[in-house]
């Protein structure tokens, strides 16, 4: 009989027979083993001590694929669970997905059951051109948020939006408006043209002060 935690050729360990005594690697001792299922292995004495191995593998595969979870067929969101792969993410077992839209893709089984995954891409991408549409709004062709914001653009280098000088020294003054570019006149000073620029946007009042109104 074996001491107590004193291993020996012969004996039984879950799955594992121990065959011989295999070489020293490192101070530790390893054991040749002989599995149930026909396969030999080697493994550390403390793992066959402490039970951490009790096969050479194969009882793991098994209980894996008795808990795994079957998606085959099974729709998340737009995707459907077509095959299981051999990748894994994290642990999670990797399935082969076919989206709505055409694409193939792949994702693990939590993110597809915890819902982290709903489409390839293409419905994230939908939804960002949705938001970018409901946060521009263009009427007549003239686009609401730029004139209301009236931002310096930063091509323009005179100090003015709409005001630039010329080649022969003179300013000029013009404006977008209803994708018609509007000439506001031709000026000695930087001043003047100011002026104009600031008599042009008037329209630009009237027209927000109409398109807010019919919103309201």
């Amino acid at each position: 009989m074996a001491k107590k935690n004193c291993l020996i050729a012969g004996q039984k360990i879950g799955r594992l027979t121990l065959v011989s005594e295999a070489p020293v690697r490192k101070g530790h001792r390893y054991w040749n083993c002989l599995c149930d299922c026909g396969a030999e292995t080697v493994v550390e004495e403390s793992h066959l001590k402490s039970g951490h191995t009790k096969s050479c593998g194969c009882l793991v595969k098994e209980t894996s694929s008795k808990t795994r979870i079957d998606l085959a067929g099974r729709r998340f969101g737009r995707l459907m669970a077509v095959e299981a792969t051999s990748m894994r993410s994290r642990g999670s077992v990797v399935w082969k997905c076919a989206c709505d839209c055409g694409n193939e893709t792949y994702c693990s089984a939590d993110a597809l059951i915890h819902n982290n995954v709903r489409s390839c891409g293409c419905l994230q991408e939908e939804q960002r051109k949705k938001n970018m549409k409901m946060a521009i709004h263009f009427v007549d062709g003239t686009c609401v948020e730029k004139i209301a914001c009236q931002k310096e653009s930063a091509a323009n280098t005179s100090g003015h939006r709409g005001v630039y000088r010329r080649e022969n020294g003179k300013w000029r003054a013009s404006m977008e408006f209803q994708r018609k570019r509007i000439n506001l006149g031709t000026y000695d000073t930087f001043e003047e043209a100011v002026a104009a620029r600031l008599k042009g946007e008037e329209i630009y009042h009237d027209f927000l002060e109409e398109y807010y109104a019919a919103r309201q």
